[in-house]
């Protein structure tokens, strides 16, 4: 099966989240964790991505990242592959040293952006790798004292952190500070807080808060927003021939509505559509369908060709064939406008 392409384009933020295969350790010491940080900062120079957030683990790391011209997975690539040789080499080993695909979530920077900096800087002090929020501004494998300590990582974008707060650099320094230490209710965990977390894929678009287990069976791509990012994050994709969904569902309903179109204006009923017979008012529903199946839902021809039982080839050339009228257009706006209005899913 392929893998599905990741939703990225410029100023796209992610939360990226590298775990060791096994969930076996990829640092083992100091120096391995050095060794990462410099191609980490190699790498922000090579493709203009920006850091806002990030931390070490021996096990895994956590990015906070927003794309540039270079799409993540290029920077990704470099990163991953560049630790993995290092580690390879160094520990006499062989094989992967991460475990599958990284995982990436689409972020909503506005809403999120400070959220998720304060779960990913003090991911140490959970983990039990210092003991309070005076050694986490010492821990040096975090961004967390890249914020503190202006030009402590100089390829670090603090700059749009810190620019969240009000004031001059030092009182926006405070208030950092106060985020980081104060308490924090809102739960976050393996990518989700307890809302805003939405699952975008062959289903449609999903609002949960079900084991990661459904999750994986379900989505293709993972969004944390608002509704109304989730719902522009699905048009955007839906609309793209490069990362088109296939929500059964919607296409279910559409296409039992665009049969009842048929029917209502011919007379004529599915199973006349999908026989072998030949008449002008047959010809002109074929040719409505195949150009509504195509370029209306985005469907293949192979799929369009089995729901019609026409080759591949007759449903292109009925839907080369089809001049759209007045009322046909009125359909056809009507089933893109129910795409407009994406249903959320509520378990």
């Amino acid at each position: 099966m392929s893998r599905s392409n990741r939703l990225d384009w410029k100023s796209a933020v992610h939360h990226v989240m590298v775990r060791g295969i096994e969930k076996r350790t990829i640092f083992k010491d100091d120096r391995d964790m050095s060794q990462f940080v410099s191609r980490m900062a190699k790498c922000v120079a090579e493709t203009g991505v920006s850091i806002y957030a990030w931390a070490l683990m021996p096990n895994h790391i956590h990015l906070l990242v927003r794309t540039n011209e270079v799409p993540l997975s290029k920077f990704m690539q470099k990163l991953l592959t560049g630790h993995a040789n290092y580690f390879n080499k160094k520990y006499d080993r062989v094989g992967h040293l991460f475990q599958n695909r990284y995982k990436s979530i689409l972020i909503q920077a506005e809403v999120y952006l400070l959220k998720l900096i304060r779960y990913i800087h003090i991911n140490p002090l959970e983990g039990g790798l210092v003991s309070d929020y005076k050694m986490l501004k010492m821990y040096p494998w975090t961004g967390h004292p890249g914020l503190i300590y202006p030009g402590y990582y100089p390829w670090q974008d603090t700059a749009k952190v810190l620019n969240t707060f009000s004031g001059n650099k030092t009182y926006k320094i405070e208030q950092y500070i106060h985020l980081i230490e104060e308490p924090e209710e809102t739960i976050y965990q393996d990518g989700r807080f307890d809302e805003g977390s939405f699952l975008l894929g062959a289903n449609g678009l999903l609002s949960l808060e079900d084991s990661e287990e459904e999750m994986r069976g379900y989505s293709q791509y993972r969004l944390l927003g608002d509704l109304d990012f989730a719902r522009r994050i699905y048009r955007k994709v839906s609309c793209s021939k490069k990362d088109h969904l296939r929500d059964r569902k919607y296409e279910h309903e559409s296409i039992a509505r665009i049969f009842d179109f048929v029917e209502s204006k011919w007379g004529i009923g599915r199973r006349a559509i999908t026989s072998k017979g030949r008449t002008r008012s047959l010809s002109r529903a074929r040719e409505f369908i195949s150009y509504t199946l195509v370029n209306v839902l985005g469907m293949s021809l192979v799929d369009s060709s089995r729901i019609l039982n026409l080759s591949c080839q007759g449903v292109h050339a009925a839907a080369e064939r089809f001049q759209p009228e007045y009322d046909y257009e009125i359909m056809i706006n009507a089933i893109q406008a129910a795409c407009e209005d994406t249903p959320i899913t509520e378990k």
